[in-house]
């Protein structure tokens, strides 16, 4: 093969596989998670109801890590979304944020405790900050419909790891929706 030849087919082969490269990356960055489905475990959780922005909730997990520590409680917390902010108006949105207790916890005045039966649930475990969560919820909402599962229920929020000493993108939810 003669020297010209060479070096643009170097070019091209190298061109090619650094962009096959940055492409496979991409794909990879594009989708952190898996969807899947499971029976969720039933729980018994310690909650304060909200009704308004789901934007405004930090002060209410404040409230409930606070509550949380001074109680000894080590659950989870979980929150249960009620309403689509693209369908229900700001003011209107409901959710209730609370902690996985024991059954038979009592709670103090201001706070409610119920159980949350076991439930088939859609659910993918995501890693990043709370605020990119939601964003991924119409990519697994379209994933449901594909399956034909419908939705019966809150979205669930389960935050396995977070809390002020975690940098966001070290941050672990488990999304759930339950399904029919």
């Amino acid at each position: 093969m003669p020297k010209f030849y060479k070096l643009p087919l170097f070019v091209f082969v190298l061109s090619f596989f650094v962009f096959f490269q940055m492409g496979c990356q991409k794909k990879a960055e594009e989708k952190k998670y898996e969807i899947l489905t499971k029976r969720a475990d039933k729980m018994t959780i310690v909650y304060v109801e909200h009704v308004g922005s789901y934007d405004r909730l930090e002060s209410l997990f404040g409230q409930l890590t606070a509550y949380a520590k001074e109680k000894g409680l080590a659950g989870n917390i979980v929150g249960f979304y009620y309403d689509d902010p693209d369908a229900v108006p700001e003011e209107s949105l409901r959710c209730e944020v609370g902690i996985q207790v024991e059954e038979g916890f009592k709670p103090d005045p201001g706070y409610m405790v119920k159980e949350i039966p076991a439930r088939n649930v859609v659910y993918a475990i995501m890693k990043g900050p709370y605020d990119k969560i939601a964003l991924e919820y119409p990519n697994i909402m379209k994933w449901m419909e594909e399956k034909e599962y419908k939705m019966k229920g809150p979205v669930t929020e389960i935050y396995l790891e977070g809390g002020p000493d975690v940098p966001p993108e070290e941050m672990v939810t488990e999304v759930q929706f339950p399904m029919e």
